[in-house]
């Protein structure tokens, strides 16, 4: 497999990745108070694809996802909150943990925290995307 075809399934996985979690943001933003009911369950899912791995790595576990590159994701949120890097970190932490809660009331902060990994996403898929038109 040639450079063009690793970046354009790199490219087209990370896309995916983050449709779904935007998808699972704003359906979430939108409730406010989540119980993981089957309609529910689904959009938090789309959520927990991208953040598993990422608190997988910050913990120092091996992640097995495949959905993203969460060193890429994470070095772009550690580069952006470099002052503060260990206490963001644990709040990116301790929001994973409660998204796998039963019950639970998202506010503001939680809402800010996921943006920022959106938005480290959309630069993963943005470096992805130069890339791949720079081989063309």
């Amino acid at each position: 497999m040639g450079d063009l075809s690793v970046y354009a399934s790199r490219f087209s996985i990370n896309s995916q990745s983050l449709k779904d979690f935007d998808e699972g943001l704003r359906y979430i933003t939108k409730k406010k108070k989540l119980q993981k009911t089957s309609g529910e369950e689904k959009y938090l899912s789309k959520i927990l694809n991208v953040l598993d791995p990422i608190v997988d790595s910050l913990q120092r576990h091996f992640s097995e996802s495949t959905l993203i590159n969460e060193r890429n994701v994470i070095e772009i949120i550690k580069n952006r909150h470099d002052k503060n890097w260990p206490t963001y970190k644990e709040k990116i932490i301790l929001l994973h943990q409660k998204l796998h809660e039963n019950k639970m009331t998202i506010f503001h902060k939680d809402i800010k925290i996921l943006n920022d990994i959106a938005d480290a996403l959309d630069s993963e898929c943005a470096y992805l995307f130069r890339r791949l038109s720079e081989r063309k």
